[in-house]
């Protein structure tokens, strides 16, 4: 199927857009008759294929009876960069939040396939609620904040089980399984989990052993999306923002290094096993073949 000029960027502004018209209540043809344009222009502007400019954000929204600053300040942040279309985009993490959750919720939803490499910690769409919390808790979060993190963080999991399941692949290194987030208790529960995850048909979980040296240490966790009628996108997380990659050659790099993981990783079947070993291991206290590191939550 042909590739559309719908940048992703474009795309998650028009979803946020369409997000904000739906919750006050409103159709397209009533925005697009408080703001002059024609309906087709509403569609567009939703589907990402219209690059709408900062004045026009303001008209859409003040159709929509937004006058909230923040939410004008971010959405016209997300224009901006839209429109210089320089094959990247940063987006800003919410007070708390470690990954650009709506974001990633949205290309999360809208992908075909997902490739995520994680060296430190066990991915966020396939932790448990007792592992992100003491992942979470590591900081100076308010309880109430930590809770609604992990609720959140469960519920992005339902893209796991939704009724067209697509294609997801996990490598994730071997010190990140070993690494002790939380309780023993809470590892053994988080590694049993692993193991049910990966027997799913559409689930590639694949552990990359340490006996894989240095090449299989990539500067840090990635995620590659590809889309039926869109360009892959490549999002690399930071503390206090994202950074989204949709240029074709900085693409291609992670393409090319999700090629490099797949054949040092452990092959489906042995990475289930080392799992439920390592399960297995916590459960006992003890080890296997090098030690389970212990992170203290306020160093962590």
């Amino acid at each position: 199927m042909g590739r559309t000029n719908a940048t992703a960027c474009h795309r998650e502004l028009g979803a946020e857009l369409k997000k904000r018209r739906e919750a006050a209540g409103l159709t397209g043809q009533q925005v697009a008759e408080h703001t002059g344009w024609h309906r087709t222009k509403v569609s567009r502007v939703e589907s990402g294929h219209y690059a709408i400019s900062p004045v026009e954000l303001i008209h859409y929204l003040a159709a929509c009876g937004i006058h909230r600053p923040r939410e004008f300040d971010d959405l016209t942040d997300l224009c901006r960069q839209a429109q210089r279309d320089e094959g990247y985009w940063i987006g800003r993490h919410a007070k708390w939040m470690e990954e650009t959750g709506s974001s990633l919720i949205f290309h999360e939803s809208t992908a075909v396939q997902c490739v995520t490499y994680e060296p430190v910690l066990v991915p966020g769409l396939l932790q448990t609620a007792g592992y992100a919390r003491a992942a979470l808790s590591r900081r100076s979060i308010p309880p109430a904040e930590v809770e609604t993190l992990v609720r959140t963080r469960l519920d992005r999991q339902q893209v796991l089980y939704r009724k067209h399941r697509r294609p997801f692949a996990f490598f994730v290194h071997e010190q990140a399984l070993r690494f002790l987030v939380g309780s023993r208790s809470n590892m053994h529960d988080q590694l049993l989990h692993l193991v049910l995850i990966a027997g799913l048909p559409h689930v590639n979980f694949r552990v990359i052993p340490t006996t894989a040296g240095v090449g299989a240490i990539l500067g840090g966790a990635f995620r590659l999306f590809e889309f039926d009628q869109h360009h892959p996108l490549v999002f690399l997380d930071g503390i206090t923002a994202g950074l989204f990659l949709e240029d074709e050659g900085y693409v291609q790099e992670y393409r090319s290094a999700t090629a490099d993981l797949d054949a040092l990783a452990l092959d489906a079947g042995e990475s289930r096993a080392f799992a439920a070993e390592l399960a297995d291991a916590y459960d006992r206290g003890s080890r296997r073949n090098a030690p389970i590191y212990q992170l203290e939550e306020e160093h962590f």
